[in-house]
């Protein structure tokens, strides 16, 4: 193969002349404004009027049907038990705990216990607010969070004889059964 002459390859032609594009096109100068500037780019406080404009024409085509706050604590407790299902443990007791408290007909509060319980149901509070108002057909519905002055009692276990003692301070009977029946009240 070495001995073999090489053949000619096929090159392309190339022009030597380019072809001259005019790339800019001269600005016209203008004197005075003249109120026909057609614009092609998308202006965003134009766009957040527009939004404006139908949210505040859509506020006022809502329904506005009147409930029960039973009917509202049912939706709330059913709304707590799907918060759970989908992953939001935290959510769910923070709901569970203490019902809401009306205000009037369509305000009601919410108390958590701290500020971290506050944020998370600040999180929360957009979705769930927007199922139970389509629920319940009232898009007025409100729901104000606080966090609780109030302190709780913390939660104590009771031994035998402290349950026996804490019922005989409500009925002081049982002092009298448990000394004429010689009741043992360890176990």
């Amino acid at each position: 193969m070495r001995n073999e002459p090489s053949k000619p390859v096929n090159k392309p032609s190339v022009p030597t002349e380019r072809p001259v594009f005019n790339l800019k096109q001269e600005a016209k100068t203008l004197a005075a404004p003249t109120g026909k500037l057609q614009t092609t780019h998308l202006s965003i406080n134009h766009m957040i009027e527009q939004q404006k404009e139908k949210a505040t024409v859509a506020a006022n085509d809502l329904p506005r049907k009147p409930f029960d706050r039973d009917d509202l604590i049912r939706l709330w407790k059913t709304q707590a038990h799907s918060e759970k299902l989908n992953g939001n443990d935290q959510v769910y007791h923070i709901m569970v705990k203490r019902d809401l408290q009306a205000i009037d007909a369509v305000r009601y509060q919410l108390e958590v216990d701290s500020a971290m319980q506050l944020t998370r149901m600040e999180n929360a509070i957009g979705t769930i607010l927007a199922h139970l108002r389509e629920e319940l057909q009232n898009y007025d519905l409100e729901i104000n969070m606080e966090v609780t002055t109030e302190l709780q009692e913390e939660t104590k276990f009771l031994t035998g004889n402290d349950r026996f003692e804490k019922m005989a301070k409500k009925n002081s009977n049982l002092f009298d059964f448990k000394n004429r029946f010689s009741l043992d009240i360890e176990y």
